[in-house]
């Protein structure tokens, strides 16, 4: 069997680059649709719906292909890489934000490429160079003036936990992925994870049948948009470049997500943000550049 994880000799590093961007934007701009929708649904219901409809298209793609299903010895390994990325995480994060402010959860967040690349420092498995430390840490103070974090201080409660859990999920997640899709292709790899992610929020939401159908066709836009794009697409990409870039690289350019965000409720919800903002983005992308430019070790 061939290894799905082998770059194909037709596959330009300019695509993977350009689907890693794509991924950036479109994580960037799923925020600014839960914040349309979240008060329209519960924390569970949100969940849930959003990906039923990533599971759907998935379905679909997936009987399109005729792909088989894994071996057995991978189900517990796919069963937690749902669990980890898509059941528990959504669940941190929408419970979470309950009690947390956006900027304590933002940086909370931001902690996921630090864990990643710190595994795989202890590990072994990546070379971490000081330039992309110093670059990860400089895009870690960008977040911190973007988010507000400084100027406002860190709410510390119960959501903070949850989302900080919802941070080692996402690390999780990503090691278990490249893990993967070594044997299987990305696409498959992020199918079998959907659908096990969504069986686990299932139990969580409430009166499914109910809220799906109070919605307007606004919010069903919304919703349609988050299940397909960052959910069903963006995963599937993502795991598509984890196959062909070191961790370093794919995980420093997370930090360009939530500047995205922030220029996305400028444009689409009319939130002005301050100078300190600007700044921090400025920063970030200073920070990223490092790291994709002076931080990959030499051969």
């Amino acid at each position: 069997m061939s290894n799905p994880s082998e770059p194909s000799k037709g596959i330009s590093l300019r695509w993977v680059y350009l689907a890693m961007g794509f991924n950036l934007v479109a994580w960037g701009m799923s925020w600014v649709n839960v914040r349309a929708i979240v008060h329209e649904v519960g924390a569970g219901e949100l969940g849930a719906l959003r990906y039923l409809i990533a599971s759907t298209v998935m379905l679909i793609v997936w009987l399109v292909r005729g792909r088989p299903l894994p071996a057995r010895r991978d189900l517990p390994g796919i069963a937690l890489l749902g669990a980890f990325g898509f059941t528990l995480y959504n669940l941190g994060i929408n419970y979470g934000e309950r009690t947390v402010d956006a900027g304590t959860g933002s940086m909370l967040i931001s902690c996921v490429p630090i864990l990643v690349v710190l595994y795989g420092a202890v590990t072994r498995q990546e070379k971490v160079t000081l330039f992309a430390w110093l670059g990860i840490l400089t895009s870690m103070v960008g977040v911190a003036l973007t988010s507000g974090v400084l100027e406002n201080g860190v709410t510390l409660n119960e959501g903070t936990a949850l989302i900080f859990g919802a941070a080692l999920c996402a690390a999780a997640q990503t090691l278990l992925s490249k893990h993967l899709t070594r044997h299987y292709a990305a696409i498959d790899v992020t199918t079998w994870a959907i659908w096990f992610g969504t069986l686990g929020l299932l139990p969580f939401s409430h009166n499914l049948v109910g809220t799906a159908g109070r919605l307007n066709a606004t919010a069903w836009g919304h919703l349609l948009f988050l299940g397909i794009v960052p959910a069903a697409v963006c995963y599937t990409l993502w795991a598509w470049v984890l196959q062909r870039l070191p961790i370093t690289t794919v995980m420093g350019s997370v930090y360009v997500i939530p500047l995205f965000s922030v220029l996305f409720s400028w444009a689409m919800l009319g939130e002005s943000p301050p100078a300190a903002t600007l700044t921090g983005g400025l920063l970030t992308l200073a920070g990223v550049a490092i790291v994709q430019r002076l931080g990959r070790p030499l051969a």
